[in-house]
């Protein structure tokens, strides 16, 4: 890239930080690579202008928040005298909107200022893509016009406008021997009757004719022709003198038909550019509630722009290395992607997603022989031409987001890559912004819950030990002191539920392979069942991945409330239930299976617990008394308790645990031989919103 100045890259970095101007300098030059970076400084958007004027620079990069001038007027200013030079803005109080705007103006990228030096890498790597670009554009428009010269035809026309003389270089243009053209009129071989070479000619040998005449034609290509379409052509006409003084006209033709096609592309690219960001403010402006469709609205709008059948996000799964759709649209073709991608599956692709790489392909036969497996998932959803590129939060792959045709080949050009890759930018960065808003709002009623608890629940045990502490003061009866600490009691284990949620709330700890047999029958171990009650565990409930500790915390909590509510026993699970911290896990060797794979029934009397596998997961059911079917779907709140002594707090806490994990949990219709609860996990879906299995955040 060196142009012979001593430096390969000329940066001018503009901020009112002096301070930062240097750090940001430092850092440039170092993170430049091979590439010899060097990097001038200015503090103000008018010292920036005039050194634009007396010197040679290749690239700006300025701050948005400055006192004289914004980084929006420097740009302004900047393209008004250099209208191609690269510019990014890079900021820490930039917005949606000044993102917005600074493109409209003509910023080359944009860049918000981030925490660690991490960043400083990005930025050098944007600085010298962008010179790169903008060197390239000017080598080819220096060079254009000569080329274009050196690929004109020259040829003759007598005064009735038909051939007396080509060059090679118009018979290799347009496909003809020069034989089968001399004599031949030449407005015979345009594609359409009433074509502008007649005209043309016409107006040239004119009285008062114009020295020259220029015309634009599509011609009907000759036998020798390399191209399967029309020739699209730019000619011009001049009138030569001759002995006899019958006009004779010198022309010369060029072949537009690929200057044509960079026009379209350029309008094209242009659209799809503004789709993007028309999306983008759309997607960073939606509600919570409306993100789904928001995004779907993307897919939509950039699939229409950019004459797309299929745009699909999927979400992946690290731990499982599953990849499921979540978002999808489809143009007129109605086959969809499929639901879901094992890394086993299409490996040669995941492994590139997985370096942060974009993935195209012109056709999918394109695809080299060890890529055997993804070539196979690809044809299978009738793929054509292809473009996958990754979903990076925090640095690590959540995602991906697949862009193709079907059944037919296409290319992509690196702008178009480009512009799709910032559609998967943005739908990140929006499905981390809704799991942020989520979180926060489940935090919220999470301190409204605790703030009803303090104002109704506790209130109620309070007013009931003051009132006996002051009966037993008043009548100097001991006994009344029993009844007061009962109301203290009651307290003491609401105090506990409230802050078991408070502290732990929906996050995991690190989770790995569990044997689910193992953690029920530990938790079984855990709990205070009486004599009255008894397990049986079914043979196929498998292995998952969780945090060991707070499954088998819900598991406790599942069996605990199946012995309050379906068994006599008053003592039973009042301790537990008010402990803080999960249940440590028992050594497997000391554990005993109260009644793994047995089919033994429980006497009349005897309450049983039963675990066992689904299609998706796992149940847990009891034959005690059962919920109400009109109560299933309310179990889960706070509160939510059909015994004197339960807090309400037990299935909350089940529930968050199930959450957490980026489960579902159910209370559905009983066991048929069985007639109680019934609670069902689905251990087999994928939400957006869960941590730390899909990690999204702004990074």
């Amino acid at each position: 890239m060196d142009d012979g100045s001593g430096a390969d890259v000329r940066v001018l970095h503009v901020d009112d930080e002096p301070s930062l101007t240097d750090l940001v300098s430092i850092y440039l030059e170092r993170e430049a690579g091979d590439v010899d970076l060097s990097v001038s400084t200015s503090n103000s958007g008018a010292d920036a202008l005039e050194r634009l004027r007396q010197e040679q620079l290749d690239c700006v990069v300025s701050d948005y928040d400055m006192p004289d001038i914004d980084g929006l007027e420097f740009l302004r200013a900047v393209r008004s005298e250099h209208p191609d030079l690269p510019f990014i803005l890079f900021t820490g109080k930039g917005s949606e909107e000044v993102a917005r705007d600074a493109f409209r103006v003509g910023a080359t990228d944009y860049m918000q200022k981030d925490t660690g030096t991490d960043q400083y890498t990005v930025l050098a790597n944007r600085v010298v893509n962008a010179v790169s670009q903008y060197r390239a554009k000017a080598a080819s428009e220096r060079y254009g016009t000569a080329i274009e010269v050196l690929d004109s035809g020259v040829y003759s026309l007598d005064s009735s406008g038909c051939f007396t003389s080509a060059d090679g270089v118009f018979c290799e243009l347009t496909g003809y021997d020069r034989e089968a053209i001399i004599g031949r009129e030449f407005a015979d071989l345009a594609a359409e009757a009433n074509d502008e070479i007649r005209a043309a000619f016409e107006r040239v040998v004119a009285p008062d004719a114009p020295d020259t005449e220029r015309f634009e034609t599509v011609l009907s290509p000759g036998p020798a022709y390399p191209h399967d379409d029309d020739l699209l052509c730019e000619g011009h006409l001049a009138l030569r003198p001759t002995e006899d003084d019958e006009p004779a006209v010198i022309g010369t033709l060029q072949d537009v038909t690929e200057r044509r096609r960079r026009r379209n592309r350029l309008r094209y690219e242009t659209r799809l550019k503004d789709a993007v960001l028309d999306t983008s403010t759309s997607l960073m402006s939606a509600e919570t509630d409306e993100i789904g469709t928001k995004i779907e609205w993307t897919l939509q709008s950039v699939g229409e722009v950019a004459d797309l059948d299929r745009c699909s996000v999927y979400l992946y799964d690290d731990e499982t290395n599953v990849a499921a759709r979540m978002h999808d649209w489809r143009g007129g073709d109605p086959r969809e992607h499929p639901e879901r991608v094992a890394l086993e599956d299409a490996r040669w692709l995941v492994e590139r997603l997985h370096r942060f790489e974009n993935v195209r392909l012109h056709r999918v036969s394109d695809l080299p022989p060890e890529a055997s497996d993804t070539k196979r998932v690809l044809t299978d959803a009738k793929t054509g031409g292809f473009v996958a590129v990754p979903m990076v939060s925090k640095w690590a792959l959540v995602g991906f987001v697949v862009f193709d045709v079907v059944e037919t080949s296409r290319s992509w050009t690196d702008t178009e890559v480009d512009l799709l890759r910032s559609v998967a930018n943005n739908v990140t960065h929006t499905l981390a912004r809704q799991r942020r808003e989520r979180e926060l709002q489940r935090q919220n009623d999470r301190l409204e819950e605790f703030a009803s608890v303090v104002s109704h629940d506790l209130r109620n045990p309070l007013n009931v030990a003051k009132g006996f502490v002051e009966l037993a003061r008043e009548e100097e009866d001991v006994t009344y002191l029993d009844r007061a600490l009962d109301g203290v009691t009651r307290m003491d284990t609401l105090l506990n539920d409230v802050l078991k949620l408070a502290r732990q709330g929906r996050k995991v700890g690190e989770t790995h392979s569990v044997a689910i047999e193992n953690v029920a029958e530990r938790a079984w171990k855990a709990v205070d069942t009486g004599d009255d009650a008894v397990l049986v565990v079914e043979d196929g409930l498998g292995s998952t991945q969780a945090d060991q500790g707070r499954l088998q915390q819900a598991f406790e909590n599942l069996f605990r409330n199946a012995v309050e509510h379906g068994t006599s026993c008053t003592d039973c699970g009042s301790d537990a239930a008010s402990d803080d911290t999960p249940s440590a896990p028992i050594d497997e060797a000391s554990t005993d299976t109260a009644s793994s794979g047995s089919s033994t029934t429980s006497a009349a009397d005897e309450l049983t617990v039963r675990v066992g596998p689904t299609e998706t997961g796992f149940y847990v059911a009891d034959d005690g008394p059962g919920i109400p079917a009109d109560e299933r779907d309310t179990v889960f709140e706070h509160g939510h308790t059909t015994s004197a002594s339960g807090t309400g707090f037990g299935l909350s806490i089940v529930e968050s645990i199930v959450e957490a994990h980026g489960w579902d949990i159910e209370a559905t219709a009983p066991e048929s031989d069985l007639g109680g609860a019934r609670f069902e996990f689905d251990i087999g879906g994928v939400r957006s919103e869960v941590e730390p299995r899909f990690s999204l955040s702004d990074d």
